[in-house]
């Protein structure tokens, strides 16, 4: 008896030490960006009010002038789709505005988002390039996803990666 109550505790302290060093992380729902379309949506429809810490809303979304739609995209091959939020017009290329994630310790999280002037485009081999028209000299930043890190890491463009025109779900 004594030696199974041993046991027992051994294992326990082991699962608790396991625990404590990875972290408490949620996994992500297979549906978990019902929640921010719902958001995304009626703040397209009704105008946006009172944003929730967790979202970030662009100029170009509350500009009605704007078509608005949504891509849902598996950006760094987890398995778990990335919602991006983007306008639908003629032009060459998707011009997205906002990219939710399912962050693993907060839930849906708009991890990326472009201002006035600024618009994020989904290039192939799932690389984000931000355009900062906004300043004199505009630059372009490329980055991926990695949702083991919650977080967008900065890449060499090397001339590789081309935006792309992406079909969008009208909102």
């Amino acid at each position: 008896m004594r030696k199974v109550t041993s046991s027992i505790l051994i294992m326990s302290l082991l699962a608790s030490v396991v625990f404590g060093m990875t972290g408490c992380k949620k996994a992500a729902l297979k549906d978990w960006y019902k929640e921010a379309l719902e958001f995304y949506g009626d703040g397209i429809r009704y105008g946006f009010h009172d944003e929730p810490q967790n979202y970030t809303v662009s100029p170009a979304l509350k500009n009605k002038s704007y078509q608005k739609g949504y891509l849902l995209h598996d950006l760094d091959g987890d398995g778990v789709d990335e919602l991006l939020i983007g306008i639908i017009d003629g032009g060459s290329y998707t011009r997205f505005t906002s990219v939710i994630v399912y962050h693993s310790d907060i839930g849906p999280y708009c991890l990326l988002s472009g201002g006035e002037d600024t618009f994020i485009y989904l290039c192939n081999g799932n690389v984000l390039m931000m355009d900062d028209n906004y300043i004199n000299d505009p630059q372009l930043k490329y980055m991926k996803f990695s949702s083991k890190s919650n977080a967008f890491t900065y890449i060499e463009d090397e001339g590789k990666y081309l935006p792309m025109k992406w079909e969008l779900t009208e909102f």
